[in-house]
């Protein structure tokens, strides 16, 4: 039956066909649950504690020294043998060694040392004033050889002491010892045998002779003298001095 247009809405709406039992009794869809991904963590209320402080950073230390001995049966390749460590004894050790050996040195030259070996003494003396305001003296003296050795005069020296100081002279040669004798007999008074340079003395010999010397003195002030010298000099020994 055709709507009437003349009737409201609600009564045309109602000649519609009622749905069947079978369109009423079928089931609504199910509501979709959503699910959620992730759940939220809770809030704390307790404020978070402050993070540590560093402590502070410590100062450098010095480097200990290591153990410089080494047991020998193991070491290391960066050992220098060639060091004083190495090549040298103890300073102490070497100290002592040398003391020793100073000690030795000292009596082997002690012992070992050149002696005199010849005796004697001034017998007489005679003195002549020159022109010049020199004197010459003759001096006799005598030596004994009381070694087992030869013994080999290489030198002669003077030595007179005044007030006016020290003089001293080399004796005079054989040669010119003779000539002065015979130009001033007054010298000879002392004797005429000259002992000579390079006059050697065997074993226990003795022998006697003077020398003549020449000082830049009067023969007042040699006469007033202090002392007079005479020294021999060996080749191999040491010097031998008479005093008067």
């Amino acid at each position: 039956m055709p709507d009437d247009p003349n009737l409201p809405p609600s009564q045309s709406a109602s000649s519609d066909p009622q749905p069947s039992d079978s369109a009423a009794e079928k089931p609504a869809p199910a509501e979709s649950v959503a699910t959620p991904t992730s759940v939220p963590a809770p809030i704390s209320s307790v404020p978070p504690s402050p993070r540590p402080v560093p402590p502070p950073p410590r100062p450098p230390q010095a480097k200990k020294k290591k153990d410089v001995s080494l047991d020998p049966a193991h070491v290391p390749m960066t050992e220098e043998f060639d060091r004083a460590k190495w090549t040298l004894p103890p300073i102490g050790i070497v100290l002592i060694g040398i003391g020793i050996v100073a000690v030795v040195a000292a009596i082997l030259a002690f012992s070992e040392r050149a002696k005199p070996v010849v005796a004697g003494g001034i017998d007489n003396i005679s003195a002549v004033q020159m022109q010049d305001n020199t004197v010459l003296v003759a001096v006799q003296v005598h030596i004994a050889n009381s070694t087992g050795k030869q013994w080999f005069i290489q030198s002669i020296k003077g030595t007179v002491k005044t007030d006016q100081g020290e003089q001293s002279d080399d004796a005079a040669t054989a040669t010119d010892s003779q000539r002065y004798f015979q130009a001033f007999p007054a010298l000879g008074q002392a004797g005429t045998q000259v002992l000579k340079f390079d006059q050697k003395l065997a074993p226990g010999e003795k022998e006697s002779g003077t020398v003549v010397f020449s000082f830049p003195i009067t023969k007042d002030q040699f006469d007033q003298r202090k002392s007079l010298t005479v020294t021999l000099q060996p080749f191999d020994n040491l010097p031998v001095t008479f005093t008067k």
